[in-house]
């Protein structure tokens, strides 16, 4: 089985994204939502990890569509949209993703397509990578209707969010998050959509067993969470 691995970016550096897409990372993911990362820079960001041979990913701040046409346009190839709790509110979002007849996406001259040079072929050919997070009680309750999105490709547990949903934050081994995930995880195996765990602590033990676990895609680490855990030991 493959699986693919993804270097999770906060800051809004290139060499960053092409020191971390060096390491062999299948996916760079530019986080909006906890980052003070602009536009123009994730653009900036996408180039570099599509010179590295990483695919350019972007978790969303909130299930902005109009934002998420932005991105797209400046080479996006997937998004992770946060909190998702209902396939309504997913496909009303998905759809301006893609152009029609499947959706309501604008198209225009832009660097996916080459300012216009391979317009038709991104037209035709084009299919982003539309992943959900699953990050409270609610929307783990609601997960079966959520799989059922014609435009969902898997869905990606978020640990940090969804334990403070639990009114535990950061505790991921109390009975009840593990059940979820379990829950979650196997919900998305029969209806064949991927499903990704965010590793955030960069600790290569915890990252075997997630990969043990058989999850399709984990994000492995922050880059700041990375630098900070290289520097421990210092403080007197």
């Amino acid at each position: 089985m493959t699986i693919f691995l993804s270097a999770w970016q906060q800051l809004a550096s290139p060499q960053v994204t092409i020191a971390m897409a060096s390491m062999g990372f299948d996916w760079i993911v530019v986080d909006l939502e906890h980052s003070s990362i602009t536009t123009q820079e994730a653009e900036t960001i996408f180039i570099a990890a599509e010179r590295c041979n990483a695919k350019p990913f972007v978790r969303l701040p909130s299930a902005d569509p109009y934002l998420a046409r932005r991105l797209l346009d400046a080479g996006a190839v997937g998004i992770l949209v946060p909190v998702v709790e209902s396939k309504e509110a997913f496909d009303n979002f998905a759809q301006h993703c893609f152009f029609s007849p499947k959706g309501r996406r604008g198209l225009g001259l832009v660097r996916s397509n080459g300012w216009g040079e391979n317009l038709k072929g991104y037209f035709d050919e084009i299919k982003p990578t539309l992943i959900a997070q699953i990050e409270t009680k609610t929307g783990a309750q609601n997960i079966q209707n959520i799989l059922s999105s014609e435009f969902l490709d898997g869905i990606m547990i978020g640990p940090y969010d969804l334990s403070a949903s639990l009114g535990t934050p950061g505790n991921f081994n109390g009975g009840i998050f593990k059940d979820i995930c379990s829950s979650v995880t196997q919900s998305a195996r029969n209806h064949k959509k991927m499903v990704g765990y965010h590793q955030v602590e960069p600790n290569l033990v915890e990252l075997q067993k997630r990969i043990e676990e058989g999850y399709d895609f984990i994000a492995y680490g922050t880059d700041i969470v990375a630098l900070r855990h290289s520097l421990k030991g210092i403080k007197k």
